[in-house]
């Protein structure tokens, strides 16, 4: 039943100038710099989806698609009715961007230390270019953990 549900309101497939499909299947997480509660980062469709995949009962479901129907035709984007599935969505997105933090962590120290140039400097190169990748991509996500830490508490 939710997949049937989200099958119905996604969004169109759309193809950016590199050719890269862009699907209901990823989302953008960008670094959220306010601490407090507001502010953009996590996406509203990845909360919406965390929401769909929090749902209990089929009124839940049915809920959300009366809800998908006004206006603005987007599905789950508003906060649950009921503050505990609310919290319980959010502490499972919480839970998967902390152990992708934890994955990028360890990827991290897999890669050795890169202080000093390996006898192939193409090597060093490629090294220390993953290794920013993953530390930009690491303080996205500790960034992201931490407002929804701070949205599950308040």
């Amino acid at each position: 039943m939710k997949w049937e549900l989200l099958k119905r309101h996604h969004r169109p497939i759309s193809n950016d100038v590199n050719c890269f499909d862009s699907s209901v299947d990823s989302f953008a997480i960008k670094e959220v710099r306010s601490g407090s509660g507001k502010g953009k980062g996590i996406p509203e469709s990845l909360r919406a989806f965390a929401r769909v995949l929090c749902c209990t009962s089929p009124q839940e479901l049915s809920d959300l698609a009366k809800e998908a129907t006004e206006p603005t035709g987007r599905l789950a984007r508003r906060p649950l009715r009921n503050s505990s599935g609310e919290i319980k969505a959010h502490q499972m997105l919480l839970s998967k961007l902390t152990r992708l933090a934890e994955d990028y962590d360890a990827s991290i120290m897999s890669l050795g230390l890169v202080s000093s140039p390996i006898t192939c400097e193409r090597l060093y190169i490629r090294r220390q270019m993953a290794r920013d990748l993953l530390n930009g991509e690491l303080r996205i996500l500790k960034s992201a953990s931490a407002w929804l830490r701070n949205y599950c508490d308040v």
